[in-house]
C-alpha cells in the first residue's frame, strides 16, 4: 500500500510545489510586469537579429563563393573566348558587388541597433535594480509603519483602559461628594440643634444665677434683720474666716516662692513670731532638694501626674496614650500596678475621686476616660466639645455625675 501510495504522494507535492512557485512568480513578477514584457521583447527582437544577421553572413557566404567562382570562371572566358564576354561579365560583377555593399551596410546597420539594444537592456537591467531596491525600502518602511501602528494600537486600549479606569474613579469621587455633602447636611442640622440646646442650658444657667443672687439679697437681708447676738458672732465667724483663708493664701505664695528658689525654708524665718494664727498652726518642713526616686514610667513624654489621697499611689499620664499606676510605699523603689490603657490621644491629665477608687483621665481626643484602680477596667467614656477637667470629678460616683454640657456619656 505504502508502495502504490509513493507516486501519487510525489505527483501531489510535485504539482503543490509548482503551483506554489508559479504564484510566488506571479505576485513578484506583477509589480515589473511591463519591464518583463518589455525586456522579453527585446530579447526577442535580439534573437531574430542574430538570426537574420546569421542568415545574411550565409548568403554573404555564399555570394563570396559565387564571385569568386564567377572571377575564376571569367579569367578562363577571357582567356579562351576573348573580349567577346567581358561586358556581360563586368556587368555582372559590379552587380553583386554593389549587392554585397549593401549587405554588408545592412550588417554594419544590424551590429549598431544590437549595440543599442544590448545598451537598453543594460539600463533596463540598472532600472530593475534601482526598482529592487526602492522596493526593499519601501517594505521595511511598511513593516516599521505596521509595527508603529500596531504600537500605537496597543497605546490606544491602554489609553481607553485608562480612561475607563479614571471614569470610574470619578463616579466614586461623585458619589463620595454626595454622601459628604448629605454628611454635612446632617452634622450642619446637629450643629444647629446643639446651639439651641446650648443657647437654652445658657439661658436656664442665667436663670439659676439670677435665683442664687436672689437668694444672697435674701440671707443679706435676713441678716441684717436679726438680732444683735447673732449679728455680732457671725460677724466675727465671717471676719475669722477671711482672716484664715487671706493667712492661707499668703503662706501658699511663700511656699511657691521659696520652691522656685529652691533653698530650705524654716517656719521661723517664713512666719517669724506670729501668735495670732490662733486656731491655723503650721507645721515645720523643708522643701525637697533631690528626689528619692527616679524611673522610667512611660516611653514617651509624660504630662500629668497625681497622688492618691488614701494610699501611696501615684497615676501618671503621657503621649504614649497610657496611664499607669506605681506603688512607692517602699522607700526608693518603685513597682507598677497596672496600666491604664483606651485613650486614642496623648493623656493630658488625670484625677483620683475622693475614696481613690476612682481614676479619671483627659486626653486629647476630645475624649475623658474614668477607670476603676481596683480591676483597671475602664468605666466611662465622655465624649466632649467644651472640655472636661478632672478637677469636676471630686466624689465616689463622678461617672454617673460628671459635669458636661451637650456631650454623649458612654459607660464602660
Amino acid at each position: 500500500m505504502a508502495a502504490s501510495t509513493t507516486p501519487v504522494d510525489g505527483q501531489f507535492w510535485r504539482s503543490t510545489l509548482i503551483l506554489r512557485l508559479q504564484n510566488r512568480n506571479k505576485s513578484e513578477s506583477y509589480a515589473f510586469k511591463d519591464l518583463i514584457a518589455f525586456h522579453n521583447r527585446l530579447f526577442e527582437s535580439s534573437n531574430a537579429l542574430r538570426a537574420e544577421n546569421l542568415q545574411l553572413s550565409v548568403q554573404n557566404e555564399k555570394l563570396r563563393l559565387e564571385h569568386s567562382a564567377s572571377t575564376d570562371k571569367a579569367s578562363s572566358d577571357n582567356s579562351g573566348n576573348g573580349s567577346s564576354k567581358s561586358p556581360n561579365r563586368n556587368e555582372k560583377v559590379q552587380v553583386l558587388e554593389q549587392k554585397l555593399l549593401s549587405l554588408q551596410e545592412e550588417l554594419t546597420e544590424m551590429h549598431r541597433r544590437k549595440g543599442e539594444n544590448a545598451q537598453q537592456l543594460v539600463d533596463l537591467n540598472l532600472k530593475l535594480q534601482e526598482k529592487e531596491r526602492q522596493l526593499q525600502s519601501k517594505e521595511a518602511s511598511f513593516s516599521e509603519c505596521q509595527a508603529e501602528n500596531s504600537s500605537l494600537k496597543r497605546d490606544i486600549q491602554d489609553y481607553q483602559t485608562n480612561i475607563k479606569k479614571l471614569e470610574n474613579l470619578n463616579q466614586i469621587i461623585r458619589d463620595e461628594y454626595q454622601a459628604n455633602q448629605l454628611a454635612f447636611a446632617a452634622l450642619e442640622e446637629k450643629l444647629r440643634k446643639t446651639q439651641d440646646e446650648n443657647r437654652l442650658l445658657v439661658e436656664r444657667l442665667v436663670r439659676y444665677k439670677s435665683k442664687d443672687a436672689d437668694k444672697m439679697n435674701e440671707d443679706n437681708e435676713n441678716f441684717l434683720s436679726g438680732g444683735s447676738h447673732n449679728t455680732t458672732s457671725s460677724l466675727l465667724h465671717t471676719i475669722d474666716g477671711l482672716f484664715s483663708r487671706k493667712k492661707q493664701a499668703k503662706v501658699q505664695k511663700e511656699l511657691e516662692d521659696a520652691a522656685k528658689e529652691s533653698r530650705a525654708v524654716s517656719p521661723e524665718s517664713t512666719f517669724g513670731d506670729r501668735g495670732d494664727l490662733g486656731a491655723n498652726p503650721f507645721f515645720a518642713s523643708n522643701v525637697p532638694s533631690k528626689a528619692i526616686s527616679k524611673f522610667e514610667a512611660h516611653d514617651q513624654e509624660i504630662n500629668a501626674v497625681k497622688w492618691s489621697s488614701l494610699e501611696r499611689l501615684v497615676a501618671t499620664g503621657g503621649a504614649d496614650r497610657k496611664v499607669k499606676l506605681w506603688d512607692i510605699s517602699k522607700g526608693g523603689q518603685h513597682e507598677s500596678k497596672g496600666v491604664l490603657v483606651g485613650s486614642n490621644a496623648a493623656v493630658m491629665s488625670i484625677d483620683f475621686d475622693s475614696t481613690g477608687s476612682l481614676i479619671l483621665g483627659a486626653s486629647n481626643d476630645f475624649a475623658t476616660r474614668v477607670w476603676t484602680v481596683s480591676d483597671h477596667r475602664l468605666r466611662v467614656r465622655v465624649l466632649q466639645s467644651a472640655g472636661v477637667w478632672p478637677s469636676e470629678c471630686t466624689h465616689s460616683n463622678c461617672y454617673a455625675n460628671t459635669i458636661l454640657s451637650p456631650h454623649t456619656l458612654l459607660r464602660g
